[in-house]
């Protein structure tokens, strides 16, 4: 995968994403978190209201859901955040509480006349043999394409949907692999920065964080998929192609440590920040 040095508009709203500087404490005032950065954003809302309610400091980092698992189950920390159900073989050797529901979405430039996208044309756009939008619409552009770096879930969700696989995947995908001129990204912010500054980009993101920062302002469009506008409901009663459990993971032996935030997150506080941030509470409103 080719790495590419990209100049990022939009900085004003980095803030919003930013991590807190790592440690590997877990002692009892501490709580230290790491993973999924689709979550993250919740985390931090939350993180403030947490520590003045409770006196206990919680520290966030991102680094994706694969670092989230690892980050328990190393001792790093208490709690790990991962965008995905768990698998089996992770429940056996760790607990795990969902704090909200997403989706993975596909989002065009604004610029882009296109409005939907279906499971085939996503695998031709990706393995790089749609090379210009003009297949697709009225519109003379070059395809951009954006997608996740390994141990990202959101890559996860993508592969096993299109059966394209990232190039550094070790098993070959049933549609081959992501076309080796996609720019790779880390976060969602990367990624819908990346897509707003590029008429012709398209990536898949979190559904949560694309409307977030649409709203705020980025000029991104989310596509229909396969015949699905973004409606909650859709989600909610899984219709919607792909969407995804967003977790916080811990061991037993920690449970006492954790406790008292995994409540926050299911309390009025955490699943209205969970709401706020364009993702679905598991929770009403109380």
């Amino acid at each position: 995968m080719q790495f590419k040095v990209m100049i990022m508009g939009f900085f004003a709203l980095g803030f919003l994403f930013c991590s807190a500087a790592p440690s590997d404490s877990a002692e009892q005032n501490v709580l230290n978190i790491a993973g999924a950065t689709t979550i993250q954003p919740v985390l931090e809302v939350l993180a403030d209201d947490y520590q003045h309610k409770s006196g206990q400091t919680v520290q966030i980092q991102g680094g994706g859901s694969s670092r989230g698992i690892e980050h328990v189950l190393q001792g790093h920390g208490p709690l790990g955040a991962v965008s995905r159900a768990l698998t089996p073989e992770e429940k056996k050797e760790l607990e795990y509480v969902t704090i909200g529901k997403d989706a993975l979405v596909f989002i065009v430039n604004k610029r882009n006349p296109v409005e939907s996208i279906d499971r085939d044309t996503a695998v031709r756009l990706f393995r790089g043999e749609t090379k210009n939008w003009n297949e697709l619409t009225n519109w003379e552009r070059s395809v951009v394409l954006v997608t996740k770096e390994m141990g990202r879930s959101t890559l996860d969700l993508f592969e096993k949907y299109t059966g394209i696989h990232h190039p550094d995947n070790p098993e070959d995908g049933e549609n081959g692999r992501v076309d080796e001129s996609a720019y790779e990204i880390a976060s969602n912010l990367d990624g819908v920065t990346l897509v707003a500054g590029m008429p012709g980009g398209v990536g898949y993101m979190s559904l949560g964080a694309s409307e977030y920062l649409r709203d705020k302002g980025m000029p991104v469009k989310i596509l229909e998929l396969e015949g699905y506008s973004m409606d909650r409901d859709s989600i909610v009663a899984g219709d919607y192609p792909i969407s995804r459990e967003l977790n916080l993971v811990y061991k037993e032996e920690n449970k006492d440590l954790v406790q008292g935030f995994l409540d926050f997150c299911l309390g009025r506080t955490g699943q209205e920040a969970v709401r706020d941030l364009g993702y679905i509470p598991v929770k009403e409103s109380q």
